[in-house]
């Protein structure tokens, strides 16, 4: 199969992940949004769990280079931090469609053995990167606080995604920011915040 067949295909089946959800998403729907046959999309993703994996991968990698992209060496540590925690929780309207696709990744990986894998792989992965950049904004970060931030930003991401008018971009930014700034302040060694 062509590449640019399996980019179409790729990106079709986000388009139908984003319209109309995990539960649509059927071989002939994927086939249709990427104007190919039934047969090329059995042939590059045989399940709905492949179709999902394939996606998750596809948005993963683009995600992954505008998470490096944001993060600037000319920037503070918590200019870097809230950049990408603006990322991950889909403050944006642009990130919708990879906060969707997260989710419908999610929720198959509960079943599935190897989406939860992958998950987990993924998962791990972002708490190493705000690990990093947490330290970078206060030496006493811990792992556990990346943890909890990542929980903050998956919440903030399912509540875009879901009801962007009850969790509006402003208040997404505006408990992200409260939150970072929560943490930059707390003291080396103990869970209290310096006045």
């Amino acid at each position: 199969m062509a590449e640019g067949t399996r980019e179409r295909i790729l990106e079709a089946v986000v388009d139908v992940l984003v319209d109309q959800g995990v539960d649509r998403l059927r071989v002939r729907a994927v086939a249709q949004q990427a104007g190919v046959s039934v047969g090329a999309v059995q042939h590059a993703y045989p399940t709905r769990n492949q179709m999902v994996h394939a996606a998750m991968d596809h948005v993963s990698a683009r995600f992954t280079a505008d998470l490096l992209e944001a993060i600037d060496a000319g920037r503070s540590a918590e200019e870097n931090l809230l950049a990408v925690a603006r990322m991950l929780a889909g403050v944006e309207e642009a990130g919708r469609p990879a906060a969707v696709v997260w989710l419908a990744f999610t929720s198959l990986a509960c079943t599935d053995p190897v989406l939860a894998a992958a998950h987990r792989s993924a998962w791990q992965t972002l708490e190493n990167g705000l690990t990093h950049l947490l330290v970078q904004l206060n030496p006493a970060a811990t792992a556990d606080d990346a943890a909890a931030l990542l929980a903050l930003l998956d919440g903030l991401a399912i509540a875009r995604a879901t009801e962007p008018d009850r969790v509006t971009a402003a208040r997404a930014e505006t408990i992200i920011t409260g939150h970072v700034q929560q943490l930059a302040r707390r003291c080396p060694g103990t869970s209290e915040e310096t006045a």
